[in-house]
């Protein structure tokens, strides 16, 4: 039997302290942290999709990074704020914000939140609340016997009770620093954190607050067609990174066998 010579420019001794080892093994951890980055993004993906239709809704995007020894992670999910397309309901509860802002609501902990979705009602004490109960801030009450409603762009709120029309509350709009930084509680709610800084509370049309469009919602922010493009090249790392790993199995299945 022929022996093979000892210096190969690589050693071909298969112990605990080879780079071989070393190799095939970051090889493989590189790889799955590809397949977390990729299924990430496709979740994401797939959130905003699920969301298409929901008011208000403001699609997030996966940022990704490369970590020092090797492989990459995912560094931070972002949301764009940009606004969606207003659409006609002809619902005099029915409210879009066109411009900057956002509304604010009571929340069950005691809390303010703040959301897109001007899809108001009214619940038993006639008061205007989002579709998930929380009031509005500052509140605002339709009398009961009311016979019409109407909301002007600046947020004025006016009711027609006995023939007469009745000023019955003045909607308020909240800006952020850095709207992106805000926190998601479902639900279309969100409350400020550090990231997005305090609060800034106006009325619609003063300054560089939006006006409230009466009758109309904000359609979600999501395209279709820049959702579809993610997930193909989502697709396409998870495959590659997948063979990869069969690639680096099967490498190891070779070591082993030497060694033995």
């Amino acid at each position: 039997m022929k022996v093979l010579p000892v210096d190969l420019g690589w050693s071909l001794k298969l112990n605990s302290s080879s780079g071989v080892w070393a190799m095939v093994i970051n090889s493989l951890f590189n790889a799955l942290s590809g397949l977390r980055t990729s299924t990430r993004k496709l979740q994401t993906s797939a959130n905003n999709l699920a969301n298409l239709q929901t008011p208000g809704f403001k699609k997030s995007r996966v940022e990704i990074g490369d970590v020092a020894s090797g492989g990459t992670r995912v560094s931070s999910i972002s949301r764009n704020s940009s606004a969606g397309s207003l659409i006609s309901t002809s619902n005099p509860l029915d409210l879009a914000i066109n411009g900057s802002g956002f509304f604010q609501v009571s929340l069950s902990n005691g809390g303010t939140g703040f959301t897109r979705a001007g899809n108001f009602k009214t619940d038993s004490a006639g008061q205007l609340t989002t579709v998930g109960g929380n009031p509005l801030v500052p509140p605002v009450t339709i009398p009961a016997g009311a016979t019409a409603i109407s909301i002007d762009s600046g947020g004025q709120v006016t009711a027609i009770v006995g023939g007469s029309s009745v000023a019955v509350g003045q909607i308020e709009l909240a800006q952020f620093n850095n709207p992106g930084g805000l926190s998601a509680q479902g639900g279309n709610l969100f409350i400020a954190s550090s990231a997005s800084g305090s609060p800034i509370t106006g009325v619609p049309g003063s300054g560089s607050f939006g006006r409230v469009a009466n009758g109309a919602l904000e359609s979600s922010n999501v395209n279709i067609v820049d959702e579809i493009v993610v997930q193909i090249v989502a697709k396409a790392s998870f495959k590659a990174n997948a063979s990869v790993i069969r690639t680096a199995n099967d490498l190891i299945g070779t070591l082993l066998d030497l060694k033995s």
